[in-house]
């Protein structure tokens, strides 16, 4: 077999490791469309909390102004929810706040015992409550004002700091509402159709791969965004919230999303194969579709109801990339006809959904899951460490090692440790920024034009990190608060800079505690759940390859439809999980655990061996009238061979065993000797160039996937 396996990585050199950087930031500061309207919105709104806090001399203004940015979301129905929840859990930690104070103000062992339990408390619930936001809100701000007692020793002047902490807190979501209401206002309907329309841009680039002929290679790699089915869904019942029209047709656009979400499925096979020299009849029917595809983008910009779909059905004939293209045309057919129908009125009301039961204030596994008490736990020890530990020192300047413990804390070990780099990415970008401005610009500041002015940059640049993609979004949040929190310092122009270097070494000290606990006291590691992922796409190839004959009608979904989609959903479910296991310390006492480059080896080898069995399933489904007689049972020994190897691999990927164990497992062995006494049969048995180069591919895939994890223990594999 000729093996094409991924290359063993390399150690890097400087230039080659700042590159990888570099195109992955142009990548997350690129602009797309909706990203220039966001960054005015969040500048604006920034610009109207710090005008009415000075002009009205509003206590904590660098609060109100990182408040814009910290509960703006991608679009106005999300941005509305998040406002009224965080409003509703600042009012309720103020209002318990105030009511701790009655018995713990005068008694300091007692109050620092309350904070504890009550955070600790705050913060199972934000695992275990269908309501968790409003109790990680709540046992954030009540942490918090417990530690205003510190800064403000008389009673009178504590109150009268918490409730100007509410107000600081609130009037910010009024201005962000109003503000995401009339200006450039991002509707979750236009968002709905611009990624429609990426999807669509994806087919059509699928199709054109066909066109381009022979020469184009053949690519088993996909785009996890756009596969992603939940992303449309989302948007949807967004649109439906707030369009009681689309609401009463929601099953339809349903309908209409599942059949363009299976349209990519199929581009994705598209890719798989390599093009073929097609007839004049083939590559017609290729242009027809690239047409429909156009006619359908230019539809969502306009009239939906204009969209006429396939003018007819294409030529009968067969092989694997005809009956991926007579699928292509089936649910383009439907999305046609489901548009139509939306655009003439109901014959008869839709009917009512029928009721999801009765909701519940726990989640199911509230009591019986000790994750969500270890979390709890967790987060509490470390914010509790650094109390008391600034409290010792005399430091209250670095209070904020408290909040960076209630903030970072995530429900796994990579996701907290993500969020913290951001964080301290952003306290650097916005502190140094805020050194430069309070020690060049700010003496020389005369009015409240002049500071709003130094803002408006820095605000623009916060907003426009913030509204990218969540993988680098919180460290523009985080650059709005450190350069506010320095120069927004009371009502006057304020030339210390102790207060960014104070911030900084609070968010250094809080990472630290936050790092070390999440990493060595009940580490919870997605790694396992990227490999039950991964283990899962495998197993569902491994069914796949069972699947021989039953060639799908036109008029129903092929047999292989339902399990493709449940491989696509996985594998865009490991690669979610592994862009946050990349984060993940390595532990010293797994020997056998790979580094982060070898596990991104890895994911994708896994990935591309997933891809590979359900293209191989995929060819044998459309060459399933041919051939006969011997060929057939060398094709269907070579199907269950790969797939009785496959399951074994799923198990000890699942597992997480090294490398050395799935080499010496039974199945692979006896794998071995069956490719090597029968692969000339393979080829010989007429099966067409497609299927035996599918076969090939697979093999090898196999063979490097069987030795994946052996090279990062030192083992050496070949394919």
């Amino acid at each position: 077999m000729v093996a094409n396996p991924p290359a063993v990585r390399q150690p890097q050199s400087a230039d080659s490791a700042v590159k990888p950087f570099l195109t992955w930031l142009s990548a997350e500061l690129a602009p797309f469309p909706g990203r220039g309207a966001a960054t005015i919105r969040l500048m604006t709104a920034c610009l109207v909390v710090v005008t009415i806090s000075i002009t009205l001399q509003v206590p904590l203004a660098y609060l109100s102004g990182f408040f814009v940015f910290w509960i703006a979301r991608e679009d106005m129905v999300t941005t509305a929810i998040t406002c009224i929840v965080l409003a509703v859990a600042v009012t309720l930690g103020i209002a318990f706040t105030l009511l701790v104070y009655q018995v713990t103000i005068d008694h300091p062992p007692l109050r620092v015992a309350l904070m504890s339990v009550l955070f600790c408390a705050a913060m199972y619930g934000s695992r275990s409550l269908t309501v968790g936001p409003i109790a990680w809100g709540v046992g954030l701000v009540v942490i918090v004002t417990h530690a205003f007692v510190d800064m403000y020793p008389q009673p009178e002047v504590l109150v009268r700091a918490t409730l100007w902490a509410w107000v600081a807190m609130t009037f910010p979501i009024v201005v962000l509402l109003i503000t995401n209401r009339f200006i450039l206002p991002a509707r979750p309907n236009v968002l709905l159709r611009r990624e429609a329309k990426r999807r669509l841009a994806f087919v059509s680039e699928a199709l054109d791969r066909q066109l381009a002929g022979p020469g184009v290679e053949p690519s088993l790699r996909f785009d996890a965004k756009v596969v992603d089915a939940t992303r449309l869904v989302g948007l949807l019942k967004l649109s439906a919230s707030v369009a009681p029209a689309l609401k009463e047709r929601l099953p339809s656009y349903e309908l209409i999303i599942t059949a363009l979400n299976r349209m990519v499925e199929a581009a994705c096979m598209l890719n798989a194969l390599r093009p073929a020299v097609d007839s004049p009849e083939r590559r017609a029917r290729i242009g027809e579709l690239r047409a429909a595809c156009d006619d359908l983008g230019r539809a969502l910009d306009g009239d939906l109801g204009t969209f006429r779909g396939v003018s007819k059905p294409g030529p009968s004939d067969s092989g694997p990339i005809a009956s991926i293209l007579a699928e292509m045309e089936r649910h383009m057919t439907e999305i046609a006809d489901g548009l139509r129908g939306l655009s003439t009125p109901a014959s008869a009301p839709v009917p009512a959904a029928a009721p999801s039961g009765s909701r519940h204030l726990f989640v199911s596994d509230a009591f019986s899951n000790p994750v969500y008490l270890q979390f709890a736990v967790k987060v509490t020890l470390a914010a509790m460490f650094c109390y008391v530990a600034y409290t010792l020192v005399d430091w209250p300047g670095i209070h904020t090692c408290l909040i960076t413990c209630g903030v970072v804390g995530l429900t796994s070990t990579g996701a907290t440790i993500h969020k913290a780099s951001l964080r301290l990415t952003g306290a650097l970008i916005g502190g140094g920024l805020a050194i430069l401005a309070t020690v060049f610009v700010v003496p020389h500041l005369e009015s409240i034009g002049g500071l709003l002015l130094l803002i408006a940059p820095v605000a623009a640049l916060a907003g426009w990190i913030t509204s990218g993609s969540e993988r680098s979004s919180y460290a523009g949040v985080q650059i709005a608060m450190a350069f506010f929190f320095c120069v927004l310092q009371g009502f006057e122009p304020n030339s210390d800079v102790t207060y960014a270097r104070d911030r900084l070494v609070g968010i250094v000290f809080g990472i630290s505690v936050l790092a070390l606990i999440f990493t060595y006291v009940w580490p919870e590691r997605v790694e396992p759940q990227m490999r039950a992922a991964l283990a899962k796409a495998l197993r569902t190839g491994a069914a796949l390859l069972k699947r021989h004959g039953g060639s799908a009608t036109s008029a129903t979904e092929p047999p292989i439809a339902a399990e493709r989609t449940v491989l696509f959903e996985k594998l865009v479910l490991a690669q979610r999980l592994a862009d946050v296991a990349q984060f993940e310390p390595e532990l010293s006492s797994n020997a056998g655990h790979p580094g982060s480059e070898a596990e991104a080896d890895l994911v994708a080898a896994t990935q591309a061996t997933a891809m590979s069995a359900l293209k191989l399933a995929h060819l044998r489904e459309a060459n399933a009238a041919q051939p006969g007689g011997r060929a057939a049972h060398v094709l269907k020994a070579f199907d269950n061979a790969i797939a009785a190897v496959l399951r074994p691999i799923a198990d000890r990927l699942e597992a997480g065993a090294p490398g050395d164990d799935l080499l010496a497992h039974a199945a692979w062995r006896r794998f071995s000797r069956f490719e090597q006494a029968h692969v000339s049969r393979l080829t010989a048995s007429g099966s067409g160039p497609d299927v035996v180069d599918a076969f090939d591919d697979l093999l090898a895939r196999v063979n490097w996937l069987a030795g994946a994890q052996g090279r990062s223990t030192g083992t050496e594999v070949t394919g």
